[in-house]
């Protein structure tokens, strides 16, 4: 049996239905009746119910274009979904914008880019963000899968004496940031700030999502085994020779500290480069640049200030790029590094010793700092 309903006047009885015995017409009568009755009691509890959240200043400013167009950009359709999932009127003031806000959200570098070069299949929309070693933006699809669990202990980098020693707040932050943090303690402000910024700075790879490119992603593997096999051919190598005539851990030879150029002793060397596989790089990276144009790469293969010809074997004509880079301090091994793996940078897998995370390029404290922070913290 069907029933037909005149859904477009509300005013007609419902008289003429036909009324039998039959237990589904009742339940559709019914049915009706109730969605009625909560209709007219919702409207009677909207014009009485009051919204707190309307004069906030934080909601006002949600209702502004300008400013919501300038948060969208640096969120993704989850994050924005979230956002307005906090209350009604948040909800109610990024409706009015919905379609131009989608279209301001994070896009993926790799979107324009045909399926096969950098990506696999069409970039996502929902999960997007910067890579944590280069920061590119890039979405799901275009992420590596997290390293395991047990990859953790490779990320390991050895900091130096000076990196090791100095206080954790003066080596996060530059001698202008320290100037500031001192203004605040003079002016009696709470800590609270400082506390969460410094939390920012601090490795949280163990217990957070790794976000990372498929170019970081590879290359992390590729780094983190050849920092260990330079540590293992260390202490191979040393004992063999008698720890004599190889210039280890000498001047520029040894193991620079984690920081890199950010090391407190950092100091600058001359670089000399094989310019056959520099060109070859910078050639392929303008050759996927639209926007360079070719003279301005075969300017730099010229010689010049930086670049000087050399013979190399067989009389053929080579070009060699001298620069000034900085480099850390070299750092000295401990008697606790073994030849396996398990105990090379024992100190600082146990947490005993303070280490630079080569993953999210943050610091990794020790584990009695660990506690001091917590304590400030709480």
């Amino acid at each position: 049996m069907v029933i037909f309903l005149n859904l477009e006047d509300i005013t007609e009885p419902r008289d003429h239905w036909l009324i039998t015995s039959q237990s589904d017409v009742e339940i559709l009568i019914r049915g009706s009746e109730i969605q009625d009755r909560g209709r007219a009691m919702s409207v009677d509890y909207n014009s009485v119910r009051e919204n707190p959240n309307r004069e906030k200043p934080i909601v006002m400013a949600l209702g502004c274009y300008p400013i919501v167009k300038e948060i969208a950009s640096y969120f993704d359709l989850n994050s924005l979904d979230a956002l307005s999932s906090t209350c009604w009127q948040v909800r109610v003031n990024l409706l009015q914008f919905r379609a131009h806000l989608i279209h301001l959200t994070l896009h993926c570098e790799n979107e324009l880019l045909r399926c096969g070069q950098e990506r696999a299949s069409k970039c996502a929309r929902d999960f997007v963000g910067p890579c944590q070693g280069c920061n590119r933006v890039v979405c799901r699809n275009c992420a590596v899968k997290p390293p395991a669990p047990s990859l953790l202990r490779y990320r390991h980098r050895r900091l130096c004496r000076s990196c090791s020693s100095i206080d954790l707040t003066t080596l996060i932050f530059p001698p202008s940031r320290n100037l500031y943090s001192d203004v605040l303690n003079s002016s009696n402000l709470t800590t609270k700030t400082s506390n969460d910024s410094l939390n920012m700075h601090i490795c949280r790879c163990p217990s957070s999502t790794i976000w990372l490119c498929k170019m970081c992603g590879r290359s992390i593997r590729n780094a983190d085994q050849e920092y260990l096999s330079v540590w293992k051919w260390s202490t191979r190598i040393l004992p063999s020779l008698g720890g004599l005539g190889i210039g280890l851990r000498e001047a520029n030879r040894g193991v620079s500290c984690g920081l890199g150029e950010k090391c407190c002793r950092a100091r600058e060397v001359v670089l000399e480069i094989d310019c056959d596989a520099e060109d070859a790089r910078e050639n392929y990276i303008t050759n996927r640049s639209e926007n360079q144009s070719s003279t301005r790469f075969v300017d730099k293969l010229r010689p010049g200030y930086n670049r000087h010809e050399i013979e190399g074997i067989g009389g053929v004509m080579k070009n060699k790029l001298v620069k000034m880079v900085k480099v850390g301090e070299c750092v000295s091994g401990c008697e606790k590094d073994g030849k396996d793996d398990e105990n090379i940078l024992a100190l600082e897998i146990q947490g005993e010793l303070r280490s630079w995370c080569s993953w999210c390029h943050k610091v990794i404290p020790a584990n009695d700092e660990y506690k001091e922070i917590l304590k400030l913290e709480s």
